[in-house]
């Protein structure tokens, strides 16, 4: 009945109990109610053993709070306690949102149906795990594009840098960094001693004098890099203009606002250079 959450006796009792002090029962007229003989129903008050699920369906009946309360207090709890349980606690203390974020989506969220309420009437664990990779993964893009900017500010490299290029290198080693951490699962949040140390490799593999350059498999690096200066996006739009039209672009008589537009663009393709992993350009542009 249960997965990786189990109840707690004692707090499954001690539920109980505010049940039977809020309905001001004692416990021979609570064990009446349930057909149950007051040492019996004492067991489970003092959380010397776990009610069972047919005890727990009578309080529910009686008190009309949900059974699954009785086993786990509050879904937020539930919820908090299963991620715990699975190895994200720092992350969650770090980003108590998440808990809410997870608790809003069975409730009112475009996944709330009976398919994903286990036994007791709670998020299945799978449902658990499916959003908080989903909100997760946002949070530990943000923690190693912090952590990549950070370390890049202190290196001799940051200097030489234009500004321009400081974006550009903050974005392609975090990209690199989030990319190694989705096939691996070496890096858990809070391991930032990891970080560091990949961000420093990274910067050292760095040449100033050849700029910044991302990785060109896919279109979308190969179109930042013929998007990184006027003269490059020049040459871009004329190559385009002699496929679709037969002819030359030239900025020579204007055309500096074409130029503008579709440098504009870059900043959107970086964001999706960095958010999205190499198995998804895969599926655009090789499947």
């Amino acid at each position: 009945m249960f997965g990786l959450v189990q109840p707690d006796k004692v707090k499954v009792g001690q539920r109980i109990k505010e049940i039977k002090e809020g309905m001001q029962l004692s416990f021979t007229e609570l064990g009446n109610r349930l057909g149950l003989k007051k040492p019996t129903i004492s067991s489970y008050v003092q959380g010397y053993a776990l009610a069972p699920e047919g005890v727990i369906n009578q309080l529910s009946s009686i008190s009309g709070k949900p059974v699954g309360w009785f086993y786990f207090g509050r879904v937020e709890d539930y919820i908090r306690d299963y991620l715990f349980l699975t190895g994200h606690e720092y992350l969650v203390k770090e980003h108590p949102e998440i808990v809410e974020n997870i608790l809003q989506e069975f409730y009112t969220g475009d996944f709330k149906n009976k398919g994903w309420e286990n036994e007791v009437g709670y998020p299945a664990e799978a449902f658990i795990q499916d959003c908080f990779a989903e909100y997760a993964d946002g949070i530990m893009k943000a923690y190693v594009l912090d952590i990549t900017k950070e370390v890049l500010m202190q290196s001799t490299q940051w200097m030489a840098l234009s500004e321009k290029e400081r974006e550009d290198a903050v974005i392609l080693i975090s990209s690199e960094i989030i990319d190694y951490m989705d096939v691996s699962g070496d890096i858990a949040y809070g391991e930032k001693a990891k970080v560091v140390h990949m961000v420093e490799k990274s910067i050292n593999k760095l040449d100033v004098k050849q700029g910044i350059h991302f990785q060109e498999q896919y279109l979308v690096g190969k179109l930042i890099n013929l998007l990184s200066t006027e003269e490059d996006t020049e040459q871009f739009i004329s190559t385009l203009s002699r496929v679709f039209t037969n002819k030359h672009f030239s900025t020579q008589f204007g055309g500096e606002e074409l130029i503008e537009i579709f440098q504009s663009m870059r900043p959107a393709l970086m964001k999706l250079y960095r958010d999205t992993p190499p198995d998804v350009f895969y599926d655009w542009f090789e499947k």
